[in-house]
């Protein structure tokens, strides 16, 4: 409707009526929405099908009547009325055409009837509120103004500053005191937030006096539905049906641009992108205003790599049809693809104002918030992309395993569910929920969420190989070697799979076994880290050390070598003496994190073996800070205490040792050797004792209780020692003298003869070549650390007398 555009310069100087009423508060449009929402309706277009085609709003002006726009239910085959009491079906009755006012019948409506108030009433700048269903949202309500009444030109119109959206076609403009002054028709673009709304004036006489809705045109002779059928197949994705459509279409209407379009769009996804640029081509010769045809021809000549006129194209898309939101969308993919996330964003975002219903667009957004790392806005992008009715799998598989992620596992069911989802995607979904629930370390959820899988899918590899890592995780070797064994059944050459089962083999010392399945995965996928990472654990575990390096070198090489990879790499380098290297990959690790307790650990191990405790000593303490009850860390920094020869302090360090860890042998160990060294002989055995009884076959633990008997005159019991030693080591010279001095401390020549003599053979550079002949100097040095080590100083007295 055209208004004179003196009207228009009234509306301008609202401000100075309004002056004359306060600003209307949120309490006022609160206290009208409450009183005016029994009477307001949303109006649904429905299809032939039935299915839901679009909304407008409508308000109750009668017994069973409501009042809407014209424009919302001219083209419905059936209406829907909805509201706080219920649906129902709506008829439409009467119509003012001139007014674009619908009067509907919907049977069964028992809701209030608006009250009216005549346009000739109102004061330009006083308050009103706008009630609609904008966007499909929800029943929402806008305050606002009266910004010009005009009466004098035909039918009274009422242009006003509240707010409205698409959806809230046929609502009501109401008074403070909850009046019915109009229905809102209309978003002006004459001035910002300015809508044309209907008078309410005579809506309660269209009812009985306006015309009857004009009888639908009798049909035209039946024609195919080409468009129609195309759009279907482009729905259900069946693209070589597409284009043998298309082709008949063309063959049929050879004038026909949409034909052509539809052609070329199937050609692009079937990647016969260069056949799809022609047809494209032609189509926009026959109408070069066609938007589809604009975007779809942008598309193909990306693929084909002709960027320029791609994006040319793309703009004169956006140029043909503003309202598009289609050519952002493209764009904004397009950006992915390049890598460019944060411009995608806001290009996807753009095609959302445009068209905020588009469901695929919302995943589209969803996908690019989960590149970004943004799990909670992908998360929201993807719940509304479900709500609009996208039912793509991919899309739910992710938005389960993001509610899952997030600790909403019921969610995450619920969404899988209610998906129009087969049996497959049902199943993977649940698999990524399991996933997600074993990495939040939920192994009951996730073993229920798997079991599920395999019930709908019972040939799903992924799924089995996840049930076999949760039941590693629960204890339950057995099942869980099982479960792998199905998943290689399954699937063969499953590298990730082959790599669990090694790691369930040897846990169950099953090394060769082990060994096995790491180097099949290997084979299958030269790239799998984990694989290298198991492979060269074992080496490491064998002691060899070549091997493993070179699987170590291999992450290294990849790319992929985290911290803890380094260190195990350092640590083979230097067992296999090359300390420099191992140190400049210890390094390495430590730049990557420097409070790893194992690389400090590692560190000062090696560090130790060049000479330089002190240094050691640096680790030890940043790894007791790291944690203070590590009980390796303690161990280790009392050892090197010993070697600096503060014996007092690493006797202290290493009770703290065995207080932190007293079922670890080398803590007990250490004390012994630090007490024994401290000349505690007592505390010294006790320490040694435990020892044993948790490690029967430490050698060094045995030694040391043999000196520490000798030292405290229990012959007996050392020679007990010395000979278990000799057992397992007949030429363990350290144990061959221990046990000629037992004999000799009890006077026995005769019995300490064979041992020191074998001794003498064994290591003739620490004895002398008889008993009564006095040793070189070269023995005596040796003599001398041979004492230092391990034998008290009055028993090498008698020894060497």
């Amino acid at each position: 409707m055209n208004l004179p555009s003196k009207a228009i310069v009234i509306g301008c100087g609202v401000s100075l009526a309004a002056a004359a009423f306060a600003e209307a508060p949120a309490e006022n449009a609160q206290r009208v929405f409450a009183k005016v929402a029994p009477s307001f309706v949303t109006v649904r277009v429905l299809d032939e099908q039935g299915v839901d085609a679009g909304h407008g709003s409508g308000v109750v002006v009668g017994a069973g009547l409501v009042a809407t726009n014209c424009h919302v239910v001219r083209e419905a085959a059936s209406l829907q009325v909805d509201s706080v009491s219920g649906q129902f079906a709506g008829k439409w009755i009467r119509q003012d055409p001139l007014r674009d006012i619908c009067i509907l019948a919907v049977d069964g409506l028992s809701a209030p009837v608006a009250s009216l108030r005549s346009a000739a009433s109102l004061v330009v700048g006083e308050p009103v509120f706008a009630v609609g269903n904008p966007l499909g949202f929800g029943v929402a309500v806008s305050s606002g103004q009266v910004a010009v009444v005009d009466t004098k030109n035909g039918p009274p119109v009422v242009i006003a500053s509240a707010a409205q959206s698409p959806g809230s076609s046929g609502g009501g403009l109401f008074d403070r005191e909850g009046r019915l002054v109009g229905i809102t028709t209309a978003v002006l673009g004459i001035g910002q937030n300015l809508n044309l709304v209907l008078s309410a004036d005579g809506l309660d006489r269209i009812a009985v006096s306006g015309s009857p809705p004009r009888p639908p045109a009798a049909p035209p002779a039946p024609e195919r539905r080409w468009e129609d059928e195309a759009t279907a197949l482009q729905r259900s994705g069946e693209w070589v049906k597409l284009e043998s459509l298309a082709r008949s279409w063309s063959a049929v209407q050879p004038s026909s641009a949409v034909s052509l379009t539809f052609l070329g769009f199937a050609q692009h996804v079937l990647n016969r992108n260069e056949e799809a640029v022609t047809s494209l081509h032609r189509a926009l010769d026959l109408d070069d205003h066609f938007a589809f045809a604009w975007l779809s021809y942008a598309k193909a000549l990306r693929a084909v790599g002709r960027l320029t006129e791609a994006n040319e194209a793309l703009n004169r898309a956006e140029a043909v049809r503003p309202s598009y939101a289609e050519p952002s969308a493209a764009r904004a993919d397009w950006l992915r693809q390049d890598g460019r996330l944060d411009e995608a964003r806001q290009q996807f975002k753009e095609s959302l104002r445009l068209a905020p219903g588009r469901s695929h667009i919302w995943r589209f957004l969803g996908v690019i918030e989960d590149a970004r790392g943004d799990k909670l806005e992908a998360q929201r992008a993807f719940q509304t992309a479900l709500r609009l009715g996208d039912a793509n799998a991919d899309l739910q598989q992710r938005l389960a395993q993001l509610l899952a992620g997030s600790g909403k596992a019921d969610d995450a069911s619920l969404i899988t569910a209610q998906g129009r989802q087969g049996k497959n995607e049902s199943a993977m979904t649940h698999v990524a929920i399991g996933l997600a629930e074993m990495q939040r370390k939920r192994l009951g959820p996730a073993e229920d969420a798997l079991r599920k899988a395999i019930v709908l899918a019972p040939d799903l590899a992924v799924a089995w190989n996840g049930l076999g890592s949760v039941l590693r995780l629960t204890g339950r070797a057995a099942e869980a070697e099982k479960a792998f064994d199905q998943t290689l059944t399954l699937s063969p050459d499953a590298a990730e799979t082959l790599t669990n089962r090694a790691i369930l083999r040897r846990e169950f010392g099953r090394r060769d076994a082990a060994l096995e399945d790491v180097r099949r995965a290997i084979a299958v996928d030269a790239a799998y880290v984990s694989a290298w990472g198991l492979y060269g654990t074992l080496q490491m575990e064998a002691r060899n050390f070549r091997e493993a390096a070179i699987a170590f070198a291999k992450i290294d090489g990849l790319g992929k070598a985290t911290a803890e990879y380094l260190v195990s790499f350092g640590e083979t380098q230097s067992e296999m003496g090359d300390v420099e290297g191992g140190l400049k990959t210890l390094a390495r690790a430590e730049a990557l994190d420097p409070n790893l307790v194992r690389m400090c650990l590692s560190t000062a191990k090696v560090l130790v073996r060049k000479g330089d405790v002190e240094k050691a000593m640096v680790y030890w303490e940043r790894a007791l800070k790291v944690e203070p009850t590590n009980p390796v860390a303690w161990s280790s920094k009392g050892y090197g205490l010993m070697k600096l020869g503060r014996l007092p302090e690493a006797v202290e360090v290493l009770e703290t040792t065995v207080r932190l860890a007293p079922d670890v042998s080398n803590g007990w160990i250490n004390l012994g050797e630090a007490q024994l060294r401290s000349r505690n002989l007592s505390r010294a055995i006790q320490a040694l004792e435990m020892a044993i009884i948790l490690a029967p076959q430490a050698a060094d633990a045995r030694l040391f209780l043999a000196v520490a008997y000798l030292g405290y005159r229990q012959p007996e019991k050392s020679r007990e020692q010395s000979e278990q030693l000799l057992d397992k080591q007949p030429n363990f010279a350290p144990a061959l003298g221990l046990l000629a001095m037992t004999y000799l401390l009890e006077g026995n020549v005769l019995a300490a003869k064979a041992p020191y003599l074998k001794l003498q053979a064994v290591a003739p550079a620490i004895v002398p070549a008889t008993l009564g002949i006095k040793p070189t100097p070269a023995a005596w040095q040796q003599r001398s650390y041979f004492q230092n080590k391990y034998c008290p100083a009055e028993s090498l007295r008698r020894f060497w007398r």
